[in-house]
C-alpha cells in the first residue's frame, strides 16, 4: 500500500459533506492499465521516507487546476494506486524545471516527480540547461492563453508590463513597443491606472477579472482589447508558443515499469480529474476551495481573483474549453509532435541543429492507442489552416471569407447541442455554434433560421436569392420539411458557393460534402487502403452515405451500400465480407461489432446523443476491437472533422470567386436575420 502525503492528509477531515459527494463521479476509461496497488514496488520506493508521486504547480491551486482538484478531493489519486502524493511549494516563475530536478536528485527513491509550466519556458529553459534532465508527457491546455490587454489599439512606444520570464518573449512578438518586467499581482489595476498601457495577461484568467473589476469602478468592460499571442501575425506566420500548463516528468520517471506506472497513474488520475470537471461544472468550484485548504496552495494576492460567483463560472468554462482541446483518441492531455515541433522551432528559431521534437517524451507514456483512427488533432490542424487562409484573405481583399447557414424548423439531431458543446467541443470549434466558430477563426457567418409551419418553397428561394450574392458559401441545412420541394431549393445554391456539397455527386461541386469530406481525410491520414478492397457503406443519405460511396468508389473501392430496406441476413453479411466498414446510418447498434470479419478496418461517421448515458453512442455495438484492426473512436473520430472542412471549403470559395469577380464585393457582410 502506497502512503499519503503528511500535506494532503492533515487536511483530509476538513472535506465537507457536499465535496464528499463528488467522490461518487463517473470515471472514464483513459487507458488499460492495471491499479498499482497491484503492482510490486521497487524496493528503493518500499519502505521510503520519501514521497512516491511529487508534484510541482506553476502556480497557486486555482481553477486551472481544476482537474487537479477533484482528482484530489474524490480519492481519485488513491483510486489508481496513489497514496503517497505530495505537492511541492509554489516557486518563482520559470524555476519549476529546476525544482522538479532538484527534488528528484534529493529524493532518489520517489517514483515521478512532476511539474506544469508553459512550453514557452519550458523549451528554452531545458535548451539552455540540459542537465535538468526533465521531459514534456503531457499537457492541461493545448494553446497558449497568453494574450496582451489593453485600453485601445497598442501605439509604438507604448509600454507593456510582463512577467519576469517571458519580457523577452513579449519584446519579440511586439517590437514597437517596450516590454519591461512588472509586479504579476496588481497588474489588471496598474493598466486601468495607465502605469502600463498594455500588460501580459491570460484569457482564462485576467480578462474576466479585468472586465469584473472595470464594471466596479463603473468603466466600460468593452473598452479592453485583447490580441492572443498565437494570433498576432508578423510578417508571413504567427507565434508558435505551443502547449500552457504542460506536464513534465523527471527523466527518472521514464526509465523503467514502476517508475512508469507511477507517472501514468498521476496522469490517468489528473485527467480523469478534468473529465469530471467538464461534465460537472456547478461542483467543481467548491472542489478547488477544498484541494486550496488541502494543499494550502492559495496564497497569493492579487487583483486578477475577482471573487464572485459569476466569475468563477466564467473562467471555469475558459479553462475546460482550453482542456478539450487536447483530447485526442480516447483521452485527455496527449502531446502532438507536429503542434511541439513548430513551437519548437519558433521558440528556438535561432538556435542551430536543434531537433524538433526536443524535451518531448518519445516513450509513449501518454499517447493513445495505435489502432484508434483519431480525428481531434488533424481536426484542429485543418481548421487552422483555414483561419490562416481567412486572415490572408481579409488583408488581401479587406473583408472576410462569408459563410451563411439556411435551417428549416429545428432539427431533431441538434436536441442535445448544448450538452454536446460541454461535453466535446467548445464553441471556437463545434458544427452547433458556427457564428462562433466564424467569429474565433476570420470568418463572417449568417445564420438565418427559419420557422418550419410558415416556410414555404417560395419563401425559403427568397432568402437564398436574397442573400446568394453578398456571400461566398451556402449550406442550406438538411433535412428540409417534407413540404418545402427540396429539389427546386437545392438547385437554387449556385455551384461555386455549394460549400456543402449538395450537388457533388449530380451535377459536379466544387466542394465535397464536409462530413465524407472530413472522414476521407481521416481514412488518408492514417493511410486506410481501399484500392480494390470491398467497403461496405452503412446509409445513403444525400449528405453523407451517398458521396460517401462515392468517394470510395472514385478511390478504387468495390462498394456496397447496406440501409434499412435491406433485410438483416443480407445486412449481416455483407458486413462480414467487407474489408471495410463505414457507417453512416446515424442509428446505435444498427452493425453489431461480432458481425465484422476479423481484421476489417471501421470509419465511424453516424453517431447519436444518448441522453441516459449521458454520451455519444456510434453505430457499431459491441466488443469492436475483438475483431477490428483500426476504428475510428466516438467521439474522437470523424466527428471533429465536418467543421474545419466546412470552413475550408468557404475559404477556397472566397478566393475562386474574388479572384474571377468583376464586380465590387461590399466591405462588411449583409445581414438579413
Amino acid at each position: 500500500m502506497w502512503r499519503l502525503s503528511s500535506v494532503v492528509k492533515r487536511e483530509r477531515n476538513t472535506v465537507t459533506a457536499a465535496a464528499k459527494k463528488l467522490v461518487n463521479h463517473h470515471q472514464f476509461r483513459l487507458n488499460k492499465h492495471v491499479s498499482l496497488h497491484q503492482r510490486s514496488l521497487s524496493s528503493a520506493a518500499t519502505g521510503s521516507s520519501s514521497p512516491d508521486v511529487a508534484v510541482q504547480l506553476d502556480y497557486y491551486m486555482s481553477l486551472q487546476f481544476a482537474g487537479v482538484a477533484c482528482a484530489l478531493v474524490n480519492d481519485t489519486y488513491q483510486s489508481k494506486g496513489i497514496n503517497n502524493l505530495h505537492f511541492l511549494p509554489t516557486c518563482p516563475v520559470g524555476e519549476e524545471a529546476a525544482r522538479v530536478r532538484s527534488f528528484q536528485n534529493a529524493n532518489p527513491s520517489t517514483l515521478a516527480t512532476l511539474g506544469s509550466v508553459e512550453q514557452n519556458i519550458f523549451t528554452p529553459t531545458l535548451y539552455d540547461d540540459p542537465s535538468l534532465n526533465v521531459t514534456a508527457v503531457a499537457s492541461m491546455f493545448r494553446r497558449s492563453p497568453l494574450c496582451v490587454a489593453s485600453l485601445g489599439p497598442l501605439k509604438d512606444g507604448d509600454v507593456i508590463g510582463a512577467h519576469e520570464d517571458t519580457v523577452e518573449l513579449l519584446q519579440r512578438i511586439f517590437p514597437k513597443q517596450k516590454v519591461v518586467a512588472s509586479p504579476r499581482g496588481t497588474k489588471n489595476t496598474d493598466l486601468l491606472d495607465g502605469t502600463y498601457q498594455g500588460i501580459q495577461a491570460y484569457t482564462t484568467t485576467e480578462i474576466p477579472a479585468l472586465h469584473h473589476l472595470m464594471e466596479s469602478r463603473g468603466m466600460d468592460p468593452n473598452a479592453v482589447t485583447f490580441q492572443v499571442l498565437e494570433d498576432v501575425v508578423s510578417g508571413s506566420a504567427a507565434p508558435q508558443l505551443g502547449y500552457s500548463q504542460m506536464l513534465f516528468a523527471a527523466n527518472e520517471a521514464l526509465e523503467s515499469a514502476d517508475r512508469r506506472a507511477a507517472a501514468n497513474a498521476f496522469l490517468a488520475a489528473t485527467f480523469d480529474g478534468w473529465q469530471y470537471a467538464i461534465r460537472n461544472p456547478d461542483e467543481v468550484i467548491e472542489a478547488v476551495s477544498e484541494a486550496q485548504k488541502m494543499l494550502k496552495l492559495d496564497d497569493e494576492s492579487n487583483d486578477h481573483w475577482y471573487d464572485s460567483l459569476s466569475f468563477k463560472r466564467e473562467m471555469l468554462a475558459l479553462t475546460t474549453n482550453h482542456v478539450k482541446e487536447t483530447f485526442v483518441g480516447d483521452r485527455l492531455g496527449v502531446l502532438s509532435p507536429n503542434r511541439w515541433s513548430k513551437a519548437t522551432e519558433w521558440l528556438l528559431q535561432d538556435k542551430k541543429d536543434v531537433d524538433p521534437l526536443f524535451g518531448l517524451d518519445q516513450t509513449s507514456l501518454w499517447t493513445p492507442p495505435a489502432n484508434l483512427l483519431n480525428g481531434n488533432e488533424l481536426a484542429r490542424e485543418a481548421l487552422e489552416d483555414a483561419k490562416f487562409s481567412a486572415v490572408k484573405f481579409e488583408k488581401t481583399y479587406g473583408r472576410k471569407p462569408s459563410l451563411a447557414v439556411i435551417t428549416v424548423g429545428e432539427l431533431a439531431r441538434y436536441e442535445h447541442s448544448q450538452r454536446r458543446v460541454q461535453l466535446y467541443s467548445n464553441p471556437s470549434n463545434s458544427w452547433f455554434t458556427k457564428t462562433d466558430v466564424g467569429k474565433s477563426n476570420g470568418f463572417d457567418v449568417t445564420e438565418i433560421n427559419l420557422d418550419e409551419t410558415t416556410t414555404t418553397t417560395d419563401a425559403l428561394l427568397s432568402e437564398i436569392y436574397k442573400i446568394r450574392e453578398h456571400v461566398d458559401g451556402i449550406q442550406c441545412m438538411w433535412p428540409l420539411p417534407e413540404s418545402i420541394d427540396s429539389a427546386k431549393v437545392y438547385n437554387a445554391v449556385p455551384l461555386d458557393k455549394d460549400v456543402d456539397g449538395i450537388h457533388y455527386t449530380g451535377w459536379g461541386s466544387k466542394y465535397p460534402p464536409v462530413t465524407p469530406a472530413g472522414a476521407w481525410e481521416l481514412m488518408k491520414a492514417h493511410n486506410v487502403d481501399v484500392q480494390g478492397k470491398h467497403v461496405v457503406v452503412v446509409g445513403r443519405s444525400p449528405i453523407v452515405g451517398h458521396p460517401m460511396a462515392h468517394m470510395l468508389r472514385e478511390a478504387g473501392a468495390m462498394v456496397s451500400v447496406a440501409h434499412t430496406g435491406v433485410d438483416k441476413d443480407t445486412f449481416q453479411g455483407l458486413v462480414g465480407q467487407a474489408d471495410v466498414v463505414v457507417t453512416c446510418a446515424g442509428s446505435p447498434g444498427c452493425v453489431q461489432a461480432d458481425w465484422l470479419k476479423d481484421g476489417a478496418e471501421v470509419v465511424n461517421i453516424g453517431t447519436t446523443f444518448c441522453e441516459k448515458t449521458d454520451a455519444l453512442l456510434s453505430d457499431v455495438e459491441g466488443d469492436i476491437e475483438s475483431k477490428a484492426t483500426r476504428y475510428s473512436p466516438v467521439p474522437g473520430g470523424v466527428g471533429p472533422l465536418s467543421i474545419p472542412m466546412l470552413f475550408r471549403n468557404v475559404a477556397n470559395a472566397a478566393w475562386e470567386q474574388q479572384s474571377s469577380s468583376t464586380d465590387k464585393w461590399e466591405q462588411s457582410p449583409a445581414t438579413l436575420r
